[in-house]
């Protein structure tokens, strides 16, 4: 072979082996990724850290059930605020929402012409606090402005009685914080967000992806199978898939060898029992023989099954 042939050879393989190593670490993240697609994921990081920046996190203990929401930065949710703590006698109504009259606020915010589930709005022909949870589908509402958004699991409301006294107070951060000690995933770095601004689920779904991330750098198999639905398929670039056995398969031998991973400008978004965590990965490892450093960025989507947040397929 001449040596044109041997340096076309050579570029070949090299080719080869970089798919190999592309794909092994778009099984992690589950997506095609291009240049303009991780540019766009940092502007929307800024843009999300600009809502939490702006927003606050409240909790509503229905009797025993504790329910977290997002408020907005309207004038209507300041002066809502303004009046926490407060324990209210809240009636349900046509199993779509909770109700009850309160203090006057001003009408300077979000007005919506229908609500959707989760809303946390102001009534403001009737003067009350109106908590969506169901039945968007079947019913519509008008002269409402949207305050904010629950953020638990929707489905916790089913069982509630018809009069409840709840109790609504503002939320701290820190106390949530208590509750997730990211200090031991050592080789997991957090970067581009200020994780003392998230709320309750969103701290619990960037907690889960980086005990997982934390896990494939332990080769820790039992941990990720823990926080990895059974039918998950991975896809690879290259248009190969595993099912979530054959990956950690990989992971456990050593084909697979993870050392560092950068978890950079996280955006976590939480709809009820959904949830997806957008950020640009940056991940140390030996892949199929190759060592090397590589930045890209996908989205994982996770469910909450019995009160844990688990990945899932798209």
């Amino acid at each position: 072979m001449g040596n044109k042939g041997i340096k076309m050879f050579t570029s070949v393989c090299a080719a080869v082996i970089m798919l190999f190593i592309l794909s092994a670490f778009q099984t992690v993240l589950g997506q095609n990724i291009t240049a303009s697609e991780e540019t766009e994921t940092m502007q929307i990081a800024d843009n999300k850290n600009a809502e939490q920046t702006n927003s606050t996190n409240i909790k509503m203990l229905f009797d025993e059930t504790e329910i977290m929401a997002v408020l907005d930065d309207s004038e209507t949710s300041r002066a809502f605020l303004e009046q926490l703590p407060l324990t209210l006698n809240m009636r349900r109504y046509a199993d779509r929402e909770y109700y009850v009259a309160i203090e006057p606020l001003p009408e300077d915010g979000v007005v919506i012409p229908d609500y959707e589930n989760g809303d946390v709005t102001y009534y403001v022909p009737g003067k009350s606090l109106a908590v969506f949870f169901g039945n968007e589908e079947n019913f519509t509402q008008g002269g409402l402005i949207r305050m904010g958004r629950i953020i638990s699991d929707l489905s916790l409301f089913a069982d509630m009685n018809d009069s409840v006294t709840v109790t609504i107070e503002i939320a701290e951060s820190e106390e949530s914080m208590q509750n997730y000690d990211f200090s031991k995933f050592t080789n997991v770095d957090i970067t581009g967000i200020d994780i003392s601004s998230l709320n309750e689920e969103e701290l619990a779904v960037l907690y889960a992806q980086a005990r997982y991330c934390q896990a494939m750098t332990d080769a820790d198999i039992d941990t990720m199978r823990e926080l990895v639905s059974e039918d998950m398929i991975y896809t690879h670039m290259s248009g190969m898939q595993q099912t979530r056995e054959e990956y950690f398969a990989d992971v456990a031998n050593g084909r697979l060898r993870y050392f560092t991973i950068g978890i950079e400008n996280p955006v976590i978004k939480v709809d009820g029992n959904k949830a997806q965590i957008t950020y640009t990965s940056i991940l140390n490892a030996n892949a199929y023989g190759a060592r090397g450093t590589y930045r890209m960025s996908g989205t994982h989507i996770y469910e909450k099954r019995d009160g844990a947040w688990i990945s899932v397929n798209r």
